[in-house]
């Protein structure tokens, strides 16, 4: 198969990105109405150049207000550099407790992964990329390393600029963004040398460095590859920087593995874009948005209404705060004209539809810690309470966790090959042991209390009532080691603060011995005992058929 030339790849790539542009403005009608009446602020959907934010005009603000609600709650409750959110294990459990050092491990990798998202912008960038979702059903995030600073970097896409694809499974697989930076910035990123004759003379001549030139960088899978070659155009992952307005290849290069992590609120089967809540809640926001444009134009006409002047006072009216008006007929006077003007929507309407888009919002279930103490409910019912409201949200968690764990994966390929994470120990060695992330979150937390946790207390319950009837021996087909530690596992407890197998045996081990020396201690001293109190028996007679003269008897019998 004949290679394709620059330009053939340059043509391809523009053709590529045609179709997920006619793909993606298919929801652009949508898009542009969440813009209006929930985003922050209105950005320009075709031209990337134009980077200034403009601002809505629109009557209510309260659904913007309940999507931030939202945005803070899920950043707070699953990915907070004040929380422990994430931790590894594998997926086979046996393996944390069957190979010694494991658990170490993971724990040492886990404070590497919490040190080197401290120390980068991931925190910042995870909350855009889980508010361009809630507006708009998806977020996606670029997860690269800035090689001077050797630390991990973390870009959210604006919604604007990007462009998505999936594979057969419907897994995002292609991200195309179309942006604009100036000449003096691509100098500084691409190398005067990959510019183009007229762009390097520009330079030279300390022209036009203000100029924008728009920029497709599209990452996409490599259809052919060769794996065994070091050269980052065989990588799996082709990364290729086309120069839009002189259709040519600027870059190219590539990456090991998908380099995003793309966030979808609401995947729809069959396409790459999603719901979102503010798409969900659109109809009673356009509602929302109109009863309070009424509502202002009301309290306007009944603050500012308008007057009837008689003809004769043309001019010469005033109808100022304190002002004075000189007449000399009765008639003639200045009256507000009545129009009968009422608000025909009741306040239970009205708040009825609010209370559906804040539905929509999730807003009561991330603000259940303002509302239990402004109804004086105990922890133990805010828990429950959070709890069954978690597993209503099993869907959001799911897709929000698959993001966080493609951010984790990333970073962990990345840290690796900086040689940042440590070698495994042996024993992992062709064990075929897989890492999984769990997530340790309050949201993730609450849904694992509700279910997994709250099946072990059940259990404990049942074993317990079960063990009163039919005595100690219903306790025998329970592992009570393996019980506690999916506990302390499912509440995030700490891996190396669990033992190691070998190490529980050694300690139980030596407490059996110490408790066997203790019990002969305990008999000697009780037999030293026995004596010292039997010592002023020593000088009396054997007594017929007592336990001494049995023994004399018996000893006799062996002498003879």
């Amino acid at each position: 198969m004949r290679p394709e030339s620059e330009k053939e790849k340059a043509a391809d790539l523009k053709r590529r990105y045609e179709n997920l542009k006619e793909e993606r403005d298919k929801r652009l009608s949508d898009w542009k109405d969440v813009q209006k009446f929930v985003a922050p602020s209105v950005v320009n959907w075709d031209n990337p150049k134009d980077k200034v934010p403009k601002r809505s005009k629109r009557f209510t603000t309260r659904p913007t207000q309940f999507a931030r609600t939202l945005r803070s709650g899920l950043v707070g409750y699953s990915i907070s550099p004040n929380i422990v959110w994430q931790k590894l294990t594998f997926e086979n459990y046996s393996h944390l407790d069957k190979i010694y050092g494991a658990k170490d491990w993971l724990e040492e990798i886990e404070r590497k992964l919490y040190a080197e998202f401290a120390r980068s912008n991931l925190y910042q960038q995870a909350g855009l990329m889980i508010d361009s979702a809630v507006q708009y059903g998806h977020g996606v995030m670029l997860i690269d390393e800035v090689l001077e600073d050797n630390k991990l970097r973390f870009t959210t896409l604006n919604i604007q600029e990007t462009f998505i694809d999936t594979d057969g499974f419907d897994r995002p697989d292609t991200v195309f963004r179309r942006y604009s930076m100036t000449l003096k910035k691509a100098e500084t990123f691409f190398g005067k040398e990959n510019l183009s004759d007229i762009q390097q003379g520009f330079i030279e001549r300390k022209e036009n460095l203000n100029q924008e030139l728009t920029i497709i960088h599209a990452v996409y899978k490599r259809s052919e590859y060769d794996k065994d070659s070091p050269d980052s155009k065989n990588m799996p992952y082709a990364s290729i920087y086309l120069d839009e307005g002189e259709d040519r290849i600027i870059l190219e290069s590539g990456y090991n593995e998908f380099p995003y992590a793309v966030f979808v609120w609401e995947p729809v089967a069959g396409t790459a874009y999603g719901e979102s809540p503010s798409i969900h809640a659109l109809d009673d926001i356009r509602i929302l948005n109109k009863l309070d444009e009424q509502k202002i134009r009301i309290a306007q006409m009944a603050g500012s209404p308008a007057y009837n002047v008689p003809s004769s006072m043309r001019g010469s009216e005033n109808v100022v705060p304190n002002g004075y008006n000189y007449f000399e007929k009765p008639d003639e006077i200045i009256t507000p004209v009545n129009n009968g003007t009422n608000f025909p929507i009741t306040l239970e309407i009205y708040k009825d539809i609010e209370d559906r888009v804040k539905d929509w919002f999730h807003v009561d279930f991330f603000l259940a810690l303002q509302q239990q103490r402004a109804a004086n409910m105990t922890a133990t019912y805010v828990m429950e309470l959070q709890g069954e409201k978690a597993a209503v949200l099993s869907d959001l968690v799911v897709n929000l966790n698959s993001a966080l764990e493609k951010i984790i994966q990333r970073s962990f390929n990345i840290l690796w090959r900086q040689r940042k994470i440590t070698e495994p120990p042996v024993g992992l060695a062709g064990s075929g042991a897989q890492l999984k992330v769990e997530f340790m979150g309050p949201l993730a937390q609450a849904q694992k209390k509700y279910h997994q946790t709250g099946g072990i207390k059940e259990s404990l319950s049942l074993i317990g009532a079960v063990a009163q009837i039919a005595g100690p021996q219903a306790l025998d087909i329970v592992d009570f080691d393996s019980t506690l530690k999916r506990g302390l596992e499912g509440l995030g407890f700490a891996q190396d603060a669990i033992r190691e197998d070998r190490d529980i045996e050694a300690l139980r081990k030596q407490r059996a011995q110490q408790q066997a020396q203790a019990e002969q201690q305990a008999m000697a001293m009780e037999q030293q005992k026995q004596i010292m109190g039997n010592m002023n028996k020593l000088n009396e007679p054997v007594h017929p058929g007592s336990t001494l003269a049995e023994l004399q008897k018996q000893m006799a019998g062996g002498l003879q």
